[in-house]
């Protein structure tokens, strides 16, 4: 199976650097998985990029000056998971290669959150799933941080799911953003979008477990 697995930012990298109890939980798990599957995994900026916006607020920079930078923050998350799993790091969509057994992704280009990169892939290689691991457990009819009532949704079809496209911005572009969306939408990637601060909700994904939002 192909599978793309975008691990958020907020899960795995804090305000100081990677958080290195998740970081070998998650190794364990994708070493596990990598034996049978061929796997893309992106990963965020998380709070390590969020500090340093806040250092430069001051400067008067654009969004795009400042997402240069910020992808420069990714890359060093990208490069750290790739020697950790002896995978190879991808720094363009045109480098991804449909034979290699383990790649790991972020930090490509101004303007496209991390999300929107794994979709991407995922659609360059033709995913037979994506899998978004988020500090929530799943995509609610409204943000369940403003409103403790609001409904997790179970199953959103293709056709409905532009309906959750909204506008962000960099280190805030909402748990799936706009071009992401857009994306899955018009390759009909099956996609998970789940609470992953236990890594090995990919395992009950792959023996299947139905949990957080699926796409479909």
């Amino acid at each position: 199976m192909k599978l793309v697995i975008k691990v958020g930012g907020s899960l795995a990298i804090g305000p100081e650097g990677p958080r290195g109890d998740y970081i070998r939980k998650l190794i364990s798990v994708i070493n596990e998985i990598a034996q049978n599957n061929q796997l893309v995994i992106g990963i965020g900026g998380g709070g390590m990029t969020r500090q340093y916006a806040k250092a430069i607020e001051s400067f008067g920079l654009t969004d795009e000056q400042k997402e240069e930078m910020f992808i420069d923050i990714m890359r060093s998350n990208v490069r750290l998971l790739s020697f950790l799993l002896k995978g190879k790091p991808v720094f363009s969509l045109e480098d991804l290669n449909e034979k290699e057994k383990i790649q790991t992704i972020g930090g490509i280009a101004p303007g496209r959150s991390s999300d929107a990169n794994a979709a991407l892939a995922a659609e360059k290689i033709r995913a037979d799933l994506f899998i978004i691991l988020t500090d929530v457990d799943g995509i609610y009819e409204e943000d369940p941080k403003k409103n403790k009532n609001a409904k997790k949704i179970d199953v959103i079809p293709f056709d409905e799911l532009e309906k959750f496209a909204i506008e962000g911005s960099p280190n805030n572009y909402g748990v799936v953003d706009p071009v992401a969306i857009k994306v899955i939408q018009r390759s009909k990637i099956p996609t998970i979008v789940c609470d992953g601060h236990d890594p090995r909700i990919i395992l009950k994904i792959l023996n299947g477990e139905r949990v957080g939002t699926r796409i479909e």
